[in-house]
């Protein structure tokens, strides 16, 4: 490994020029779908003073609407005060010596909590939580003028923003102002104006309604209310036709079905799950059918999958059920998948850990060794479709600061780009694509495939000389097949000696060999590439016997 560079110190304002990002976005992008009351919240930003600007989205990126003008003290921001007072005068935020009594106890300390309600003589070896309901039991919630002034954000035009800026409603402007955007290179994505993800105001409010149940669903889970979690299935509306949206309904729409499942409810479960076309739906299905004694429908179902999988796990599940089908039905069985790889046992002293220990032991063997885990092969996918992936598609770049497409994970990546793909796997066949070019020009850049601190470039030009493109662009296809569970499981080591490489996958005491991991070493031996385990016992000091 090399690592970079140490990273720049990042400049006193950069949250700032993040977020005027978020701002230019949203004003250039899909100023035809905001609303009047957002259109004014973004002219009337532009207009604040840049002190104000920067308290502002100070604010934002810290949890909760709730602040104390005494606890704001930001080094880089000149006039705090005058600041406060600007945000207050265009309604950014609100002042009060009153705030409600939740917000009083949450934020001042216990020593202030006693001195504000004295009267009550509190002890003072009580915990502030004590505190706090001795305050409640005495009726004493109304909140007397305090000596410092509270702060509440109006911000009810942000989750608009933002998903519009992300694309989800995940990410808030904590995770992105606070991430070090300001230190990483990104490549230069086209935003095209006909490339944005929404086109309609009617998806952003259904978007954000979906959201807003998957929020609910979620809270009532955590809190262990189930009855309450699956009311949220009466609020679920109709399925979308949009894609980008049907996803989202559909991931809702599996966890209420396994949970009605769960709960016994199979008619509810078997609803939800026939709409959605994400696995596992179709798992549950079949195993529903099954329960129910319906072996012909379950063999339908596990048919399809076996025939169309949706990606490598729903193949794997398939295969099972379909054995186990077998003995009932006509369902076609495959044989279950042995291990086609070889394996070694060895003794080593492990100062280090295993994988190092083990790179050093065939190190000693003449071989050269890199302890890459999963980089290689995906270093490998990143820069033979470098520019295929950073291909302005419709929807799949909604801002500068994105590692890859909103589609990466998704069938509809390779569905978008399947003829820019096809012509890339000629040119590498035909050897007309440098790869090794790809990465001295775009070495640094941010790319969700390409790990700079582990792809090194002499690696990589050993891959390429001992790996034919028939085998890399197998490879590569593989991880195209299911893209968020192929681009783990690679073995540890990748070593070359004498013009052959070889792939190793180590495991110490009690390790053992995970899914993915047989399914990557069993490829590799379809595809004739060398690859074995390397199951590797610690050499114990002996322990000295008594005479």
């Amino acid at each position: 490994m090399s690592p970079l560079t140490t990273p720049p110190v990042l400049p006193p304002h950069y949250y700032l020029d993040n977020f005027l990002s978020i701002v230019d976005v949203v004003s250039t992008r899909y100023s035809d779908l905001l609303t009047e009351t957002e259109t004014h919240w973004l002219t009337a930003f532009s207009a604040l003073p840049k002190n104000a600007q920067l308290l502002l989205v100070r604010l934002l990126t810290r949890k909760g609407d709730w602040f104390r003008c005494d606890k704001l003290v930001y080094p880089e921001i000149p006039d705090i005060e005058s600041a406060t007072t600007r945000l207050s005068e265009e309604g950014f935020l609100i002042e009060t010596t009153q705030p409600p009594f939740e917000i009083v106890a949450k934020l001042m300390t216990k020593a202030e909590l006693l001195s504000l309600y004295c009267h009550l003589s509190i002890k003072a070896t009580l915990r502030k939580p004590e505190i706090i309901a001795t305050i409640v039991e005495n009726n004493e919630e109304a909140v007397p003028p305090l000596p410092t002034r509270f702060l509440c954000l109006k911000h009810d035009v942000l989750p608009v923003f933002l998903l519009l800026y992300f694309g989800n409603s995940r990410q808030d402007l904590s995770q992105f102002v606070l991430n070090d955007l300001g230190i990483y290179r990104f490549e230069n994505v086209q935003l095209r104006p006909e490339d944005r993800l929404f086109t309609s105001r009617k998806q952003i409010a259904d978007w954000l309604f979906l959201s807003s149940l998957a929020d609910l669903y979620w809270e009532y889970t955590e809190a262990k209310e189930v009855t309450s979690a699956l009311k949220v299935s009466q609020q679920l509306p109709e399925k979308p036709f949009w894609p980008p949206l049907t996803r989202k309904w559909e991931r809702l729409a599996n966890k209420l079905a396994r949970e009605f499942e769960r709960q016994k409810d199979e008619g509810s479960a078997q609803h939800l799950f026939s709409q959605s076309s994400l696995p596992p739906a179709r798992e549950r299905l079949a195993r529903i059918a099954i329960k129910q004694t319906r072996f012909e429908d379950a063999a339908a179902i596990v048919t399809d999958m076996l025939t169309a999988p949706k990606n490598e796990d729903e193949a794997d599940v398939a295969a099972r059920i379909a054995r186990q089908l077998a003995k009932k039905t006509d369902c076609p069985s495959p044989e279950k998948a042995g291990e086609a790889f070889g394996s070694e046992h060895i003794t080593l002293v492990l100062n280090e850990r295993v994988e190092l220990e083990s790179a050093r032991h065939y190190a000693q063997q003449g071989w050269q060794v890199w302890y890459c885990e999963n980089s290689l092969l995906n270093a490998l996918f990143g820069l033979l479709l470098w520019d295929i992936i950073f291909a302005p598609v419709p929807g799949a770049f909604l801002n500068p600061f994105q590692r890859a497409p909103r589609d990466m994970y998704s069938t509809d990546f390779t569905t978008a780009r399947r003829e820019m793909i096809k012509q890339r796997f000629e040119a590498l066949e035909q050897g007309e694509y440098d790869l090794l070019a790809v990465y001295d020009a775009k070495f640094g850049i941010t790319n969700e495939w390409v790990n700079w601190s582990w792809a090194e470039r002499d690696m990589i030009e050993a891959a390429l000389s001992t790996l034919s493109s028939t085998q890399i662009i197998a490879c590569i296809k593989r991880i195209l097949f299911d893209a968020k569970s192929n681009r783990a499981g690679h073995p540890d080591l990748f070593m070359v000696k004498e013009g052959k490489c070889q792939f190793v996958e180590v495991k110490g005491p009690g390790d053992k060999l995970q899914h993915h991991q047989v399914r990557w070493l069993n490829f590799f031996a379809t595809h004739g590439l060398s690859a074995h385990t390397l199951y590797v016992s610690a050499d114990l000091p002996k322990q000295p016997v008594d005479l």
